[in-house]
């Protein structure tokens, strides 16, 4: 009994689902570490020391979302050179130490500076962790295990609006960002669990140990495509009939960033506004990541089928249509639901839409198609956190924010349906 004992522990350690559940914890901490600005910038505000205008405050997350494009540009490539692995325990390690230098700052100079900086590493975490679960997952269930993994990123948003509720009135802001520093305590264990992708060292010409990790991991033997024989680098996503799906990710990236950014940085202060107290105000978050979770995951299981275009086209649609609702509805129940199908639709439309852009390239440059797109998403990531800012300070009614990120759901919508145009993967 105890041999078969062994026998069954060792072939769950050495299954691909501990590989997506690391990632999913990895991104737990990408999570928290972004959508707890959300949650800490009310009482940015109030931070009289520092005199912050709402301006200010979208511009520190625009300065973060900043970093993380430039670390996503550049560590999309470096995954593709040096591997997955090291890029990874290398941005784990960036983004933990500049957190907890956030909530030292001893002012907000110092602190947009660490924000900038913990951008960067994380960055570089989230395209180079999602080429890793793609790898991983079965061929015919990327979408529900990246989709499961990616939940991590919601269970981040939640803890740091759980803990926002429970902290921030009683010990301020600087207690969730330290907490967002934790990940560096974890870093041995890390490195010593995540594997290098077996398909990216096939291209590496390095076949031995890719067979021998994909024996580990249940997976099968990766073909060999050296990437000599190919096109590689920045050039490779232009190439080869790449231009227009290139171009058209980008675009998806940058519509689903603004929604998910520009919702997940000032809802909190956006209902606030609207006449709900901060504590009010902060389960609205902790609503719209969980509405992002369970349409995500009925999201994924069609998208599996082979419907994932359709499915990120709809979820656009239903975010620009809940968002809009919000407008119209200022009280009762239904309130909480709108801002959950507003989660579907930005949050969960968001973690898709890295499905549909990660299949639009073979392996030997996924890491760095997924990371322009990524980083030139940024660019509307930046933009969303900026609108709010814009139109709170200029004095407009709070829902102006929502009539602005539903009309990019609509033109999210639409550039997902023009990516049917691509019947096959750009390989």
């Amino acid at each position: 009994m105890a041999i078969q004992d062994l026998a069954i522990i060792n072939e769950r350690v050495r299954s691909p689902n501990i590989i997506i559940a690391l990632c999913g914890l990895l991104i737990l901490f990408d999570g928290y570490d972004l959508i707890v600005y959300g949650a800490v910038a009310p009482a940015l505000l109030g931070e009289a020391s520092w005199g912050l205008t709402p301006g200010m405050v979208g511009r520190a997350a625009s300065i973060t979302l900043f970093g993380m494009l430039l670390g996503a540009l550049v560590a999309g490539t470096l995954a593709d050179r040096i591997g997955r692995r090291k890029v990874i325990i290398g941005s784990l390690l960036s983004f933990s130490v500049m957190m907890i230098g956030c909530g030292l700052a001893p002012n907000f100079l110092v602190f947009e500076g660490t924000r900038f900086l913990a951008g960067l590493g994380l960055g570089a975490l989230f395209p180079t962790v999602t080429a890793l679960i793609i790898e991983f997952s079965p061929p015919k269930r990327k979408a529900m295990a990246y989709s499961i993994a990616l939940l991590g990123y919601l269970a981040g948003g939640i803890i740091s609006g759980v803990l926002g509720m429970l902290l921030i009135q009683k010990y301020g802001w600087r207690p969730l960002m330290i907490i967002g520093g934790a990940p560096i305590l974890l870093l041995p264990f890390f490195i010593r669990l995540i594997p290098e992708s077996p398909e990216w060292l096939a291209t590496k010409n390095r076949q031995t140990e890719a067979n021998q990790i994909a024996n580990q991991y249940g997976l099968p033997d990766p073909v060999a495509r050296p990437v000599a024989s190919r096109q590689v680098g920045i050039r490779s996503l232009f190439s080869e009939g790449r231009l227009l799906p290139t171009l058209n990710a980008w675009g998806i990236h940058f519509c689903s960033l603004l929604l998910t950014f520009g919702m997940v940085n000032w809802l909190p202060t956006i209902m606030n506004k609207m006449g709900y107290d901060l504590g009010s105000a902060l389960l609205f978050s902790v609503t719209l990541n969980l509405g992002a979770a369970v349409g995500l995951l009925i999201g994924a299981r069609i998208a599996d089928r082979g419907n994932v275009k359709i499915v990120v086209a709809g979820m656009f649609l239903l975010g620009a249509c809940s968002i809009w609702l919000l407008t119209q509805v200022d009280q009762g129940l239904q309130v909480y639901g709108l801002v959950a199908l507003a989660g579907t639709g930005t949050i969960g439309t968001q973690i898709l839409a890295n499905v549909l852009v990660g299949n639009l390239y073979p392996v030997e440059i996924r890491g760095t198609g997924l990371g322009f797109s990524l980083g030139i998403g940024r660019i509307g990531g930046m933009i969303g956190p900026a609108i709010g800012g814009a139109v709170l300070g200029a004095g407009l009614a709070p829902q102006w924010n929502f009539y602005i990120f539903a009309s990019v759901g609509v033109l999210g919508c639409v550039l997902a349906l023009m990516t049917l145009l691509y019947r096959k993967k750009a390989d």
